[in-house]
């Protein structure tokens, strides 16, 4: 029998095959701009350093959140976190691209792209967008 996290990377490696089909690496990757937000730098210093994640469901939770808002929540964060994670994988997480420059126009902080990344390709998708 197959593990969770073992099902999630064989489908990831399926999305990743998929979206190369679609858009293919070398179609953006020049497009791709370092962050101004540096994620290391945001952890330093005297006080408690949090990472806030945005996540709408789980693979063992299912639907975490039903009221789902990824610009409330980041109007939230943004006085609170070091850092804000956005989940992205949309098959078992209900996450979504669309997420991150949502919560990087409202939360000054970085923003980290959470996601199975076993490939290039979702990384630098991630990337092209603020954060």
């Amino acid at each position: 029998m197959q593990t969770v996290l073992a099902k999630i990377v064989a489908d990831k490696a399926i999305w990743v095959e998929t979206r190369k089909q679609q858009q293919p690496l070398a179609s953006f990757q020049n497009e791709v701009q370092p962050s101004t937000r540096h994620f290391y730098d945001a952890l330093q210093g005297a006080r408690t350093a949090f990472i806030l994640e945005c996540k709408k469901a789980s693979p063992s939770k299912g639907v975490i959140r039903d009221d789902f808002d990824p610009a409330r929540i980041a109007a939230i964060y943004k006085h609170y976190a070091s850092a804000i994670s956005v989940l992205t994988d949309e098959k078992y997480f209900q996450g979504s691209f669309d997420f991150l420059p949502i919560v990087s126009q409202i939360a000054p902080q970085p923003i980290l792209c959470k996601d199975f990344i076993i490939d290039p390709l979702p990384d630098l998708s991630g990337a092209l967008l603020p954060g």
